[in-house]
């Protein structure tokens, strides 16, 4: 026996290196594993660098498996091509923080959840109210529109809008809304200060605590609640997933999973939130969980 299956079948939780203890469910729950549900950046893989061989092969291993394997990121489509070109057998995967649905196959929308005229609205008044030094980007299905000075540099392919045009916006079908505050980098504090604008009429969140970005969904969206509706389609439970994840923006996922990981050395909302971890990227990452959900199949 060799290669990725081969390594999993002695696959076993790796040594805690700290205090906070490593644990896994135990092999009767990871054999009944269906579906593997994983975070991008800071869980699949180092943001700008590819996923690690190990992992890969794991990856490649679930789908000769009948495994179904399923990235569910705050990423745009438009950053989703460098992943399917490492893992070309990924059928779908959820973007925006699971407002897209997206083929990767077909390079179509399957799903998507828009935000909502009023919610709009609402949220761009309270800002030019409240913070009205607050810049504002709109992920739509046809692009990234953003207010002027939203960054320094112009993200490659965005196109600007003037201060307050949501309508432009809105009218391209808004997926998510980013927003930024010069000056603030922790994007911690800067979700303090937003949420209470965004409550009940968008989720907020952030996937990076350090590039002052917070992260605003159609209200209700989720990446667990679109995780959840993939699976009910399928005929597949809670208790048959498994999820993968490092930051806020993967707490509601991480917590309706029937086994949900944190990463090691991820935001300590999402350490304290979890009964599991996985390694850290540098040692092994998801890879070597995925290898013993593998070897906990039955045969």
């Amino acid at each position: 026996m060799s290669g990725a299956l081969g390594a999993a079948r002695s696959a076993q939780p790796p040594p805690a290196r700290s205090g906070l203890a490593r644990t896994w469910p135990d092999a009767g729950r990871l054999g009944r594993v269906r579906v593997i549900a994983t975070d991008i950046d800071g869980t699949l893989l180092r943001t700008g660098s590819p996923i690690a061989e190990r992992t890969a092969r794991a990856l490649d291993a679930c789908a000769a498996a009948g495994i179904i394997v399923i990235p569910v990121t705050g990423r745009p489509i438009r950053w989703m091509a460098p992943i399917s070109e490492q893992v070309p057998h990924l059928p779908l995967t959820i973007c925006s923080n699971g407002a897209v649905v997206y083929d990767l196959q077909a390079r179509r929308v399957v799903h998507a959840e828009l935000v909502e005229e009023a919610s709009l609205a609402d949220f761009a008044l309270r800002r030019s109210q409240l913070i009205p030094r607050a810049r504002l980007g709109f992920e739509t299905l046809d692009g990234l529109l953003v207010e002027p000075d939203f960054a320094a540099q112009l993200p490659a392919g965005a196109r600007r809008v003037e201060l307050g045009d949501w309508r432009t916006a809105q009218a391209a079908g808004v997926v998510k809304v980013l927003v930024r505050l010069e000056g603030q980098m922790d994007s911690d504090a800067l979700l303090h200060q937003v949420e209470p604008l965004a409550r009940g009429c968008m989720h907020a969140t952030h996937s990076n605590p350090a590039n002052g970005l917070v992260e605003l969904a159609p209200a209700g969206v989720t990446k667990a609640g679109a995780l959840a509706r993939f699976c009910a389609e399928r005929g597949i439970g809670a208790h048959e997933v498994a999820a993968f994840g490092d930051m806020p923006n993967d707490l509601e996922m991480l917590a309706w999973a029937g086994s949900g990981f944190a990463v090691e050395g991820g935001h300590p909302r999402v350490l304290a939130a979890c009964e599991h971890r996985s390694p850290a990227l540098d040692e092994g990452g998801i890879g070597p969980v995925i290898e013993a959900i593998l070897a906990a199949r039955p045969a």
